[in-house]
Formats: C-alpha cells, structure tokens, sequence
C-alpha cells in the first residue's frame, strides 16, 4: 500500500493539463465544442466543464444533505443500510478497496451508493430516515446528471462521426444499468494513520463520470503519457469529468480511462472532505464492441473478448470488494 512518505512522489504541479471546456458552446457550435472534449479524453481523459446547466444553489443544497447526512446519521444507524448486492447503500470506512494490488486495507472514506429513482422512491433499495426524506430532490439531482451526462455522449458522438444518439441510446435512465449516484465523506486523520489513503489509484468502471468538489481537494490523476501524477485542483463553477473504462473500450483506447486517487496532504489531512459523483454506465446487455467510427481502426486480432457493460462491472465490483466480505 502507498505510505504518506512517498504518495507524493512523481507529482507534477507545473502544468496545467486538464483543460476548462465552456459548455455552453455546445449550443452554438457542437463541433467546435466536440472537438475540444474530444482532444481532452485523448490526451489526458479528464476535464472541466463550466456552464455546464446545473446551478450553483442546487449543488450547493446537494452538498448541505451530504453533509447533514454523515455529520449528523450515527455509524450505528448507518450500518443498518450497509450495500446490498446490488451495490446500493451505505459502504463503511476502509470497505472499499479500490488498488487490490497495493492495498491491505480499504479506503479512508465513506460513502452511500443510490441507485434509480422513480416518483421520489428508489427503485432498488432502502434509504435512512434522513435521506428518504429528501429522495425527491435527490431524484431531481440526480437525473439532472444523467441529463447532462447525455449531452456530454452526445458530444463525444459529434467528435468521432458516428449518429449523435449512439451513446445516449445506450445509456437510457429507465433501463437497467450499473448508474450509481454516489455521495462521499472523507473524515480527517491523524499523522499516526498516515499510511491509510483516502481512495486508491483505480480507473473508474463506467463510461463517463461527473465529480462534483467542495472546498477540499485531494484528487490526482495519472497523466496517460507521463505517467505524472497531476492535482486535480477544485475549480469553483465547474465539474470534473472523466472518461471510463466502458468509452476506452469503445473507442479501442482512444479516449483514456485515467488512473486516479485521492491522498493526504498535510493541508488537507486534518480536514473533513465530501464530494458527489455521478457513474454514468451503459445499459446492462450492451456489448461493448468497438464503435462504428472511422477514427477507431480496429484489426480482427485487435477486437476485445466479446463482453457486456454488465459484466465488466460485475467484474470490477467483485475485486473491489473481496477482501471485505
């Protein structure tokens, strides 16, 4: 497991790679826009999106919940909503094991995993007090994600010639899929549990992710090419998103699934962290064969084992949490 005395080694603060794409030029020129995602998720497989059409006051209010939620919700009443197996509820500190390989103990953080909603209710698990009370607006909040999420598809479909509903019609709200909209709550530590981390080095499982911070970075990315560990500082106004494995294998590795993490420091390690992410998978059945586009040139010996959006996550889920079960 990486300790606190080397996990800064090979970081690169210098330059600045993640780009900033205004959104709101997708409105005016879409191929203008799409170009610019386009050279992002090749490159480094991250960037920033501002005006992006989620307002401020609702992210804010978002993250009000969040921290009500693991503030004020006891570990006792929370552990009676730990995740299902569907991977829904509540995961506990060092549950998750996201580096397999170089961990011995899971992450430093908490987190609850939501999935659909239909009419204020969830669909495919319980919810605490606290949090079934607010289910309405998390709802909202959380097919406002998806909402832009297939706007950002629709981007990446612009930017590699194929039909603009390629990926959205793959990516359908009401069909089942692995979409997870997750809140998280990294507790301060002490210098005596320096070698715990707050989230391994991983890639994430599905095809686009949205990461919305506050206040309190801690993220690093591993640039594609480097192999740099880059910060992912927080930039008001803006979400981070990222490619993931499901839109590599699509496009044969054209766009990067980055490797990233998040690590104390010691401005940030006596401070408690929470964020909001939404993984935006493709529908359960749908192969993940490479895309109809003359940018990705696939040889026969080239294509991947036939395989779906599902089990791939399945895959990834298991080995996450193996040594927690």
């Amino acid at each position: 497991m990486t300790s606190n005395n080397n996990i800064n080694d090979d970081i690169d603060n210098e330059i600045p790679v993640i780009p900033v794409i205004d959104f709101s030029n997708f409105e005016i020129n879409p191929i203008q826009c799409s170009n610019e995602i386009k050279h992002a998720c090749e490159f480094v497989g991250f960037f920033y999106l501002k005006n992006h059409g989620i307002s401020d006051n609702f992210i804010n209010e978002m993250f009000t919940i969040v921290i009500y939620f693991f503030i004020e919700t006891s570990r006792q009443e929370k552990l009676k909503y730990i995740m299902n197996d569907d991977y829904f509820g509540y995961v506990d500190l060092k549950q998750e094991v996201l580096d397999p390989p170089h961990q011995k103990v899971g992450d430093y953080k908490e987190c609850f995993n939501f999935g659909k909603f239909q009419n204020g209710n969830p669909i495919a698990q319980e919810l605490p007090n606290y949090l079934k009370e607010k289910s309405t607006f998390i709802e909202s909040f959380e097919k406002a994600c998806h909402e832009l999420c297939m706007k950002i598809l629709q981007s990446f479909a612009i930017s590699l010639n194929i039909k603009d509903d390629w990926f959205s019609n793959r990516h359908r709200y009401e069909m089942k899929s692995g979409d997870n909209f997750r809140i998280l709550h990294y507790p301060p530590i002490t210098i005596e549990d320096g070698n715990n981390i707050r989230a391994g080095s991983h890639t994430d499982y599905g095809s686009l992710t949205l990461l919305f911070q506050k206040d309190i970075g801690g993220l690093e990315i591993q640039h594609p090419f480097t192999k740099k560990w880059l910060q992912a500082s927080v930039i008001p106004n803006t979400i981070l998103i990222n490619i993931g494995d499901l839109m590599e294998f699509w496009t044969m590795g054209l766009f990067k699934s980055t490797k990233h993490r998040v690590v104390f420091n010691n401005e940030n390690m006596n401070l408690h962290r929470y964020s909001i992410a939404y993984f935006c998978h493709a529908e359960r059945d749908v192969d993940l064969d490479p895309i109809p586009s003359d940018f990705i040139k696939a040889k026969e010996d080239e294509l991947r084992r036939r395989i779906t959006a599902g089990e791939h996550l399945r895959f990834r889920q298991e080995n996450t949490y193996k040594q927690t079960y």
